[in-house]
């Protein structure tokens, strides 16, 4: 009895071992908690291992004085190995690019000036990213701002009563003696920025002082003139003074009623000018009378 009970629980647990041993083997592990393996492009998508250009000039909402700014910013590094890039520069108004260009590298930094004018007083952003060849684009750098500069105001218009000068035509310079207006050039010379140029040794505002005497005093009495110098006479015009072509007038005299001659600076273009009203004759063979336009500042 006893030999069948033993024979009986090997029996048994050989049975047990037998289906312990032909059960399914554990399912595998899901696709889904296997680790992704690490991406080949930079965090924003890009595909060029550099780094972001850095420093971008201007910036920080800075007023530029010009509608044309030079960007600027230091060279993108390699991460691995450095290379010869070229950039891709975008200018936005907004989110709308107003402005893109690819430029060459320069040493360690790189600049470019902007080739179409932007919008007098408006608010820009740009940045900046290294590219090489045709789709290979490195990380864009962070995103700055600068200003343009307000547009330029018209001058404003002449005080009443100066009919063009910029000052009120002198009382002075109404009626007066004609061989004695040497109370309208201490008046003229008062108020005037070319005589205090003039008075410092610039000779071609002393010709630009004399006209304005001339225009003030021909608003009451247009028998003041300016005298037009003959060809090869030292004449000047607005900007310089030279042998006249003909069209160029004496430095500093006027005519009346195109018989007297006066010299209203004494030493003109020289270091020490002094004002005078000076009859010195006749005009000059080949000399004519005529209108001097005011010189515009």
């Amino acid at each position: 009895m006893q030999r069948k009970t033993l024979l009986f629980e090997l029996f048994a647990i050989c049975a047990a071992a037998i289906v312990g041993c032909s059960s399914p083997a554990p399912s595998p592990v899901s696709p889904s908690a296997v680790a992704a393996q690490t991406s080949a492009l930079n965090p924003d998508g890009s595909n060029l291992k550099v780094t972001a250009p850095g420093n971008l000039s201007p910036g920080g909402g800075a007023t530029v004085d010009t509608r044309r700014p030079t960007l600027s910013f230091n060279n993108a590094v390699g991460r691995f190995t450095n290379i010869g890039l070229a950039y891709e520069i975008e200018v936005l108004s907004g989110s709308t690019v107003v402005y893109s260009r690819i430029v060459g590298q320069g040493a360690s930094t790189t600049s470019h000036q902007l080739d179409t004018d932007l919008q007098y007083a408006t608010d820009y952003t740009w940045h900046v990213r290294g590219r090489l060849g045709t789709s290979d684009t490195g990380p864009w750098a962070p995103t700055t701002s600068f200003r343009t500069l307000n547009a330029p105001t018209a001058p404003p218009p002449p005080p009443p009563g100066t009919g063009g000068l910029p000052f009120p035509v002198p009382a002075e310079c109404g009626e007066g003696n004609v061989a004695n207006r040497f109370p309208c050039l201490l008046a003229v010379a008062s108020v005037s920025a070319e005589w205090r140029s003039c008075a410092a040794g610039v000779g071609i505002s002393c010709h630009r002082f004399a006209r304005q005497v001339v225009y003030a005093l021909s608003r009451t009495d247009p028998n003041y003139k300016m005298i037009v110098a003959a060809p090869g006479g030292q004449a000047c015009n607005c900007n310089a003074c030279g042998p006249s072509d003909g069209t160029m007038f004496r430095e500093d005299t006027t005519v009346y009623a195109g018989a007297s001659v006066y010299d209203m600076i004494g030493g003109a273009g020289g270091p020490s000018p002094s004002l005078q009203w000076s009859s010195v004759g006749p005009p000059r063979a080949g000399d004519r009378p005529d209108d001097a336009p005011l010189c515009v500042p």
